[in-house]
């Protein structure tokens, strides 16, 4: 019995998916909504007086309502906030003024702060409310980012078989039914998640309308989903490459006739209990170990959530 190197998942494959999926969810959805940002402003001025309140107004970093300054106060703003009367109420961190003694200029600050505020939120709205989330495929093409990855994990594939006299190519055919199948999942599973996205951030702007939040609140909501859509980008690639890159092992195996595997885990702490257990056992493809005690589910290696684990090919 003979024992292949390993193909382990390698991040060349996965990586370019991954800047597909981001491209596309940008093009889809983040660069709209950077239209909406350019453009849901509202605009106004405020004479440069030295003001820091009416600066801080027009900014966003503090609010009048319900007869109190609400936001971020600094030592100039405390002293201005005084000087117009108003008091410091300690439980609330909020300065209190009665609204017929607030002054006129403060008044137009925080008018054109609302609309502003009321322009920008009717902006992203508007554009959550008109994206199409079918389009996305107008960005990407997935089964052919597959293709492209499965032609590296051939090239990595031919060179485990350096000591097998017979070479064995995947055919086109193969080729085309390993990427379709994976590329149509990863397009449901981006489509899903846009759509998921759209509507948690639609629900985030009205929150926000309602809890009487600031434009640049809305913005930073913006920026910070942003963030967790890279993430999530990256988590939909690598773990539909790692499910790809399990059924090639398990397809190009077979075909060299190498019907069992060792278990091989990544040797490191984040291995799960019930993997590690696996580790240096023999399987064979069609009768996978159970990798979670607690539901039952069989799995070869890579086919787990988030499994970094590889299958050593045994050639008898």
């Amino acid at each position: 019995m003979r024992q292949l190197h390993a193909l382990p998942l390698l991040q060349k494959y996965w990586l370019p998916i991954e800047k597909s999926i981001n491209a596309a969810i940008s093009a889809l959805l983040f660069q709209p909504l950077a239209v909406a940002i350019t453009t849901g402003h509202a605009s106004y001025e405020i004479l440069n007086t030295g003001n820091a309140l009416l600066e801080a107004i027009r900014d966003g970093l503090v609010w009048y309502d319900q007869d109190h300054f609400a936001g971020a106060f600094n030592s100039k703003i405390t002293i201005e906030l005084r000087q117009i009367g108003a008091t410091f109420n300690a439980p609330s961190r909020t300065w209190s003024l009665p609204r017929d003694r607030i002054p006129t200029d403060i008044r137009f600050a925080q008018a054109g702060a609302d609309d502003r505020y009321r322009k920008l939120r009717e902006a992203f709205l508007y554009t959550l409310d008109h994206v199409n989330v079918d389009s996305i495929d107008r960005f990407v093409n997935f089964p052919d980012e597959y293709a492209k990855a499965i032609d590296w994990m051939e090239d990595d594939f031919q060179k485990t078989l350096s000591a097998i006299t017979i070479p064995v190519q995947l055919t086109p055919h193969s080729r085309e039914m390993i990427s379709k199948q994976w590329g149509q999942n990863l397009d449901l599973y981006v489509k899903g998640w846009v759509s998921d996205n759209i509507i948690k951030l639609r629900s985030d702007v009205q929150t926000n309308a309602f809890g009487g939040r600031r434009a640049n609140d809305l913005v930073k909501m913006i920026q910070d989903n942003y963030g967790v859509s890279q993430r999530k980008a990256k988590f939909l690639a690598r773990q539909e490459t790692s499910l790809l890159m399990s059924k090639f092992r398990e397809t190009r195996y077979r075909d060299i006739g190498a019907n069992r595997y060792r278990w091989s885990t990544s040797h490191d702490e984040r291995v799960r209990h019930d993997h590690h257990d696996l580790n240096g056992k023999i399987y064979s493809w069609d009768d996978p170990p159970v990798t979670n005690r607690k539901t039952g589910a069989r799995n070869n290696p890579g086919e787990d959530f988030g499994c970094r684990c590889v299958a050593i090919a045994l050639v008898e």
